[in-house]
């Protein structure tokens, strides 16, 4: 495991430049946004996957709409998402509810809004991937770059992923392409520090140089690696596959998650041998997925036995604390 020089905090104008933070989109599906300053935007497992808001500790719940929302991002007094209930199609609404708008119609993924503009992904008439940009109130949609899956975007550049589903990286300014990895990549994040990718078929986190030249092995024997702030934030492989923040400064590595061992019926009973089972009998266990970080606090999609025994559900949004804290928080 390699330390690494980390960037100082955001600051505010930097906060406001985009709608999205971390790996949260790639890595947890965008299925949580927030605006910088406590307020997260995000699916509710508690009520049909509709778009609510809340504060960061889960007070203070509102409906925004019936809508079912994912790769939400937040920018600008905006949510912008695409919605399940209409085939991922591009919308934005207030954060108080009103004004929702139909952006793009179609499957659209791997959505980042940045600055003035939206640049999402899509498919063309032959059914190849490829990337747009559009204004924020979706005019002026056209296409980037043919072929490609885009994977993040910082400082006007694009990664994405494109010959092989090796990463590259476009610069929009003077449209020059420049290769950063050499192995199928997932879970892009970009900072100050350089670029940052999960190699799955290697189970590694690595980090490069904005020209692809200088690369290292961050982290290996994991996956959903979302780095923010100066942490990676992911699971580890084995065990219960619990979940962890290492510090990239000074190489410490924290316990978020503590999941029960075995598995348990849907009344939360537990069950102790899953092989005698019949083939239409519910085994659960806890777990988590879809990892995302908003100011410095980890969230996860996941399965929970207490979730099960307080609200009769099992899935829930976990919020995760150092020393294996979990709350469930939707």
């Amino acid at each position: 495991m390699v330390a690494l020089l980390v960037p100082l905090a955001v600051g505010c104008a930097e906060e406001q430049k985009t709608g999205f933070s971390g790996c949260n989109i790639n890595c947890g599906g965008g299925l949580m946004g927030g605006d910088g300053r406590g307020n997260v935007y995000y699916r509710s497992e508690a009520d049909n996957w509709h778009l609510y808001k809340a504060r960061l500790d889960g007070s203070n719940k509102v409906k925004l709409s019936d809508d079912v929302p994912c790769e939400i991002n937040v920018l600008g007094g905006w949510v912008y998402y695409a919605n399940y209930r209409d085939g991922f199609s591009l919308y934005r609404i207030r954060t108080d509810g009103t004004g929702r708008q139909l952006l793009k119609a179609g499957y659209c993924q791997g959505v980042y809004v940045a600055g003035d503009a939206i640049f999402y992904g899509v498919r063309n008439a032959e059914d190849v991937p490829c990337i747009h940009r559009m204004n924020l109130d979706g005019s002026e949609d056209k296409e980037v770059i043919a072929d490609a899956r885009l994977m993040y975007w910082y400082d006007d550049c694009l990664y994405y992923l494109g010959d092989r589903l090796y990463l590259w990286r476009y610069d929009l300014a003077t449209g020059a392409k420049t290769q950063l990895s050499s192995v199928y990549s997932e879970c892009v994040t970009v900072d100050a520090t350089g670029v940052y990718y999960f190699a799955p078929d290697e189970t590694k986190l690595y980090h490069t140089s904005q020209d692809g030249t200088d690369t290292s092995v961050i982290l290996s024997g994991g996956d959903y690696y979302n780095v923010s702030d100066g942490a990676v934030y992911y699971m580890k492989y084995g065990g219960a596959y619990d979940f962890y923040r290492y510090d990239l400064a000074d190489g410490t590595e924290t316990q978020l998650t503590s999941f029960l061992p075995g598995y348990f019926d849907a009344k939360g009973a537990p069950i102790e041998d899953v092989e005698s089972l019949s083939p239409d009998a519910v085994a659960l266990h806890e777990a988590g997925t879809s990892l995302c970080v908003l100011e410095g606090h980890c969230f996860l999609r996941g399965t929970l036995r207490e979730c099960l025994l307080t609200n009769g559900r099992a899935d829930c949004l976990i919020r995760a604390e150092p020393g294996g804290v979990m709350t469930v928080w939707d």
